[in-house]
């Protein structure tokens, strides 16, 4: 993976989409009460008792800010809509990458490790993903072991039974050692508590 430059700035979708539209929607609104703003004295002047050559001046310069601010406030409206996806690839990247990486830990891919590039948004989330692998793979590897070492004993109990060898002492041991294995998967298992 290429943690330098990302080509595609629109990873996801649905999240950018409606951080777009948002935007958009925010300077819509912004707009709206701005265009009030800057509108209202001239359409007071039309509306109330002014002189007719205050009420064409007005009327002029009405015509001359609609004639030049809508556009600009929709172009405005419409970069900005667009930068906000270049803003908004610093959260989503991240949250495809997170989103890739679990897929394949759900998968039993334990090996792999979260990396964002520098200037990536969500790096303390990734942190905690690393970790969270981290103790899965040392959980596995723990009941990786422990399977070894019960299969081991097995063999060892079904040997002694058809060799017909099988003595209480050499049966106690094999027992101490199924409780010494037994003891680390608890342990393993106390940090993974299942709600009831």
């Amino acid at each position: 993976m290429n943690l330098h430059k990302r080509r595609n700035y629109y990873i996801e979708k649905k999240f950018q989409t409606k951080y777009m539209l948002l935007t958009m929607l925010l300077l819509l609104i912004y707009s709206f009460f701005f265009i009030i703003i800057i509108f209202a004295p001239y359409i007071l002047t039309l509306y109330l008792d002014y002189p007719l050559a205050e009420k064409a001046e007005a009327a002029k310069v009405i015509l001359l800010l609609h004639g030049k601010v809508w556009p600009w406030i929709g172009a405005l409206i419409v970069i900005f809509g667009v930068l906000s996806i270049f803003i908004t690839h610093k959260i989503a990247g991240p949250l495809y990458r997170l989103k890739k990486s679990l897929s394949e830990i759900t998968e039993g891919n334990l090996s792999l490790k979260v990396k964002l590039r520098k200037w990536d948004d969500l790096k303390d989330l990734a942190e905690h993903v690393n970790v969270l692998i981290e103790e899965l793979r040392v959980f596995v590897t723990t009941l990786r072991n422990d399977y070894d070492l019960f299969s081991d004993y097995i063999l060892e109990l079904e040997r002694e039974i058809e060799a017909k060898i099988l003595t209480e002492e050499s049966g106690r041991a094999i027992i101490l050692k199924v409780q010494e294995s037994r003891k680390n998967i608890e342990a393993a298992l106390e940090k993974f508590k299942i709600q009831k």
